[in-house]
């Protein structure tokens, strides 16, 4: 299961009590103060993993706690700190404070870590020569995380355009395929080889995305948030119009989506993938898109494979190169 928004409260280690101890042998003319310090509590730790691609586990686990540091002891002791407590989350993931909706980090690369919460103080010990003190109460704070994925290529397509297949061919990601609308439901991550040493090329299947998107319909802005973090856009169309649909004017509506949703978006490096060429309708569709479409097209067929090889080569040199 797919989960990209999620919400937990994290508590803070409190900070060990400094320990109020005297020292006395006979001969000695005053007592001699020998508390020690007490420990640090852990902080909470927010960082991000490879390994981890989505929110699930927050569904199951909202609340996290660092352990209170040891408290100081006599003969100068200083107590333990403790440990801080680290929480994964995917790349790509945002902290805020609920209470103030204030930003606390945009989790954007692999192995990125941010405290949320500090651990409390630990407690002066009577050493100083003043009387101990408590050790500092730990933060707390309730969260949201929200997921923005983080691909290098992003596949844009009405629904029933083959996303998912070709996903399937060029990753083998697994990626549901079937013949009614909004087969996909979650956005899927594939990886293809690049040709750049220890390089990979991360493909998102975005869940269709159909007219008024932008405004929520359908699965809605949900998904087109998962867009944003993508280098180059490939729009997979069907060039069959399977559906009813005209391709040329489900490439346009497509762009018109992006546009209304975020403007910056269709500056990106984009390709143009027509799939279901192996149909008999494919061949005058074709020639109309192009008429219509003043862009370089990769025509592709995912039942027979063919063209692959081509539009993933394109791929990688629009990634690499940018051109």
């Amino acid at each position: 299961m797919f989960v990209d928004r999620a919400n937990i409260y994290v508590k803070a280690g409190n900070g060990g009590n400094g320990c109020d101890s005297f020292y006395f042998k006979r001969g000695m003319r005053f007592k001699r103060r020998n508390g020690g310090d007490g420990g640090r509590g852990g902080d909470i730790i927010i960082r991000t993993d490879d390994n981890v691609a989505t929110l699930l586990d927050f569904r199951y686990r909202q609340h996290y706690k660092a352990g209170a540091g040891k408290h100081g002891s006599s003969n100068f002791k200083k107590g333990k700190d403790a440990l801080p407590a680290v929480i994964l989350v995917p790349p790509g993931t945002i902290v805020r404070e609920i209470n103030s909706g204030c930003l606390i980090r945009d989790l954007n690369k692999s192995g990125e870590q941010v405290i949320v919460a500090k651990g409390g103080f630990g407690g002066k010990g009577n050493q100083s020569g003043k009387p101990a003190t408590p050790g500092g109460i730990g933060q707390e704070y309730h969260l949201s995380l929200e997921l923005k994925l983080i691909a290098d290529i992003g596949l844009i397509g009405y629904p029933n355009a083959g996303k998912s297949s070709l996903l399937n061919i060029i990753s083998g990601a697994n990626s549901k395929v079937g013949h009614f609308p909004f087969t996909t439901l979650s956005p899927i991550l594939g990886v293809i080889k690049s040709s750049l040493p220890d390089k990979r090329v991360v493909v998102a299947d975005i869940p269709g995305i159909i007219k008024d998107a932008h405004k929520g319909k359908g699965l809605g802005i949900e998904f087109l948030k998962h867009i944003e973090r993508t280098k180059v856009l490939l729009f997979v169309i069907d060039i069959a119009g399977v559906d009813g649909r005209d391709p040329s004017e489900d490439y346009y509506s497509l762009i018109e989506e992006l546009r209304s949703y975020d403007a910056q978006i269709i500056k990106r490096p984009l390709l143009i993938a027509v799939n279901k060429t192996d149909m008999p309708q494919a061949a005058d569709n074709l020639k109309n898109f192009k008429q219509s479409v003043k862009k370089k097209i990769y025509p592709i067929s995912c039942k027979e494979k063919s063209g692959i090889d081509v539009l993933v080569s394109a791929l990688r040199k629009k990634l690499e190169t940018g051109k």
